[in-house]
């Protein structure tokens, strides 16, 4: 962090948590104006790619350990789950599946 920096100087991941909510929830009121960009139009954007990246298959970077799918109870790429279609409000009983396989079928580097 920045000597005695002023509270605009500084970048969102800088500020104290209850002021990073302020701003963010600022963006998303229109409240807070950005150079060369729409304030609104900014959260709108980030929030699609935040929730693109938490419920993306993680071999695309995001859905770390498939949290959001685990959330969920998203199957995942399994090649088939059309028994538990149908099954309504029934906790699916298997882990999720990425593109790569599960977690546990790919190895750990050494």
């Amino acid at each position: 962090m920045r000597e005695n920096p002023s509270p605009s100087s500084l970048t969102i991941n800088e500020l104290p948590d209850d002021q990073k909510d302020k701003v963010i929830s600022g963006l998303e009121q229109g409240t807070v104006k950005l150079d060369g960009a729409n304030g609104r139009v900014f959260f709108e954007q980030l929030l699609t790619n935040t929730q693109e990246g938490f419920f993306a298959d993680p071999v695309y970077g995001g859905n770390r350990d498939m949290a959001g799918w685990k959330m969920i109870g998203f199957p995942g790429a399994r090649y088939d789950y059309r028994d538990w279609v149908e099954r309504h409000n029934e906790r699916y009983p298997l882990p999720p599946v990425g593109i790569t396989g599960r977690l546990e079928w790919v190895p750990k580097p050494t």
